[in-house]
């Protein structure tokens, strides 16, 4: 396993924070050349709710209702989204999401800040939690771009290219983060989407885990669901095969 993620991104001025050196907007160039799903649909069954918590993207995500509805709860609220309803959930926001009886909805990550669809070259707004939160931005978007480094403090403050190891610890510190459970969050969020991409369960070393064992109870403290329930969202949708059991 490489040691260090610095030479997988390459350092520029960001156009999402301006911040020199910063892994944001190299990333999402090299997401789009990995082939990393931008975008995902999960359906639920007939009957009962489904619910999926903790989820954090480091890019903003834009949640489109297909049928049925879902519930978003972010910032102490709850919010019901309906059919042909869209919300938006920002970067970095932690959200929990509730599918409700028959819902069908897509997430779709945004390019640049994704404030609103369609402006793919907007400027993060005031309150934009990567502009106020640089390095936890920046990391994040680079561990979700490439979850199977080896991301400890000196290869993450390589990636961000003007930190040292114990000086990114007290930038973190600063924005309420923690670098580890920062790389956990991301792995987890990329293995999310890579799965209701494919519905199949990846190898654990793709992101980060030593063994499939300790993944799924990773998958389970995070989400509160299981990878073969996860699965089961994924091919709730149309055109996805189902199994028997």
């Amino acid at each position: 396993m490489p040691r260090t993620g610095a030479a997988a991104l390459p350092h520029a001025v960001c156009r999402c924070c301006g911040g020199a050196g910063c892994a944001c907007q190299p990333s999402v160039d090299a997401m789009a050349a990995r082939g990393i799903p931008g975008q995902i649909t999960l359906g639920s069954a007939a009957f009962g709710t489904t619910a999926i918590r903790n989820l954090q993207f480091p890019l903003a995500v834009r949640v489109d209702v297909e049928s049925g509805a879902c519930e978003l709860s972010m910032r102490g609220f709850t919010r019901t989204v309906r059919h042909g309803e869209a919300r938006l959930i920002p970067a970095l926001e932690e959200v929990s999401l509730t599918l409700l009886r028959q819902a069908r909805l897509t997430l779709t990550m945004l390019p640049e800040c994704g404030l609103e669809p369609g402006r793919e070259h907007c400027r993060p707004a005031p309150d934009d939690p990567r502009k106020r939160r640089p390095a936890t931005a920046g990391l994040s978007l680079a561990v979700f771009a490439a979850p199977q480094l080896d991301w400890g403090l000196s290869s993450a403050a390589a990636c961000l290219g003007k930190l040292d190891g114990r000086s990114l610890s007290r930038k973190l510190l600063q924005e309420c983060s923690s670098l580890r459970q920062l790389v956990k969050t991301q792995r987890l969020a990329r293995f999310l989407f890579d799965l209701m991409a494919s519905a199949r369960p990846a190898s654990a070393a793709s992101y980060g885990f030593t063994d499939h064992c300790r993944l799924e109870n990773a998958v389970y403290d995070q989400f509160g669901m299981s990878i073969s329930a996860l699965s089961r969202l994924s091919r709730s949708r149309p055109g996805m095969p189902q199994k028997a059991g």
